[in-house]
């Protein structure tokens, strides 16, 4: 199973097959709409949506791809390859900050505990302030990435008082079980995954410091156009009960999210017994709490100049899925 696993922290930018077939992204009088859906497999969207059969009868075609992280889902949809996204907390702020043609339409809310600063088993490392001239692994623009820095500067530290290690996460579980950094920022599943294979521990999470929501990311161009519009509020209610169902089955869940992922039971039902994302309504405080990661960045020099965050959110779906 290690290797099997392994193979899933090291994934690639993996296009997976149309759901119901192909098609174009603008409505046409000929056939449906065909709304696309970035996908990751730490999220693993389409899983939980087949799983749960919130796709059967959808009056659209879907089609997912999957990335390896939530920055090139940002990009993607700015770029309008695909129209909607789920990403962490901190994708969406970088592309705020690169100016990026994307708004947020929705948010989701978990517990955080599952976005971690690791360490090897036997390191002597037991908190944050101990990572001094260290070298940290993560994800650049992720929510790992935020993660670092706040608990950084709860710490007194700044990211100029480590060496951070830009990498994709598969690197970064190697980078941590081969002894070359001290530190890896990352989330589940990958969390539980480097808990359960090498006994890696947790020093800090996102639960004590910046926050654990997740945001549903649109392609300006898609909310342009009404018919993905539309098939994006209903996707976002289709998700919510998607989810709704894996709390209320969480075993039945959990098997099949290992199935599919090829990782162990255990990281699987560890992932979704703290990892869970439950739609919430999109509110000023949610925002104020993402500004405020705004301005981390902005202070630690990481963006070029401040960032508005307010000015990417869309709220016309706040009725939809929470």
């Amino acid at each position: 199973m290690k290797s099997r696993s392994l193979a899933l922290v090291a994934v690639a930018s993996l296009v997976l097959s149309a759901c119901g077939g192909g098609g174009d992204a603008a409505p046409e009088a000929s056939g449906p709409v065909t709304l696309k859906v970035g996908d990751q497999r730490a999220i693993s969207i389409e899983v939980l949506m087949k799983a749960s059969g919130q796709l059967d009868d959808a009056p659209y075609k879907v089609e997912f791809s999957t990335f390896t992280a939530g920055p090139p889902l940002v990009e993607a949809a700015s770029a309008g390859g695909i129209h909607l996204a789920q990403v962490g907390n901190t994708p969406a702020v970088f592309g705020a900050a690169a100016g990026a043609h994307i708004k947020v339409v929705g948010a989701l809310e978990a517990t955080g505990k599952g976005d971690a600063i690791l360490v090897a088993k036997d390191s002597p490392v037991g908190a944050v302030a101990e990572l001094r001239g260290k070298k940290v692994a993560v994800t650049k623009g992720s929510s790992a990435n935020a993660n670092l820095l706040l608990h950084l500067k709860n710490a007194g530290l700044g990211l100029s008082d480590i060496e951070p290690v830009y990498v994709s996460p598969g690197d970064g579980y190697a980078a941590l079980t081969r002894g070359e950094v001290a530190a890896w920022a990352v989330w589940d599943p990958y969390t539980a995954i480097a808990e359960q294979e090498v006994g890696a521990r947790i020093i800090a999470a996102a639960d004590t410091a910046g926050n654990g929501y997740n945001f549903w990311v649109a392609s300006g161009d898609g909310l342009d156009d009404p018919g993905i519009t539309e098939a994006i509020a209903d996707f976002l209610d289709r998700y919510a009960v998607a989810t709704a169902w894996s709390a209320d089955n969480l075993d039945a869940w959990s098997a099949r999210y290992a199935e599919l992922t090829e990782i162990s039971p255990e990281a699987s039902r560890t992932t979704w017994t703290r990892s869970i994302k439950h739609p919430v309504p999109l509110s000023a405080d949610i925002i104020a709490s993402e500004q405020e990661i705004a301005d981390a960045f902005t202070e630690a020099k990481e963006f070029p100049g401040a960032v508005d965050f307010a000015d990417f959110v869309d709220d016309r779906f706040q009725g939809e899925g929470s």
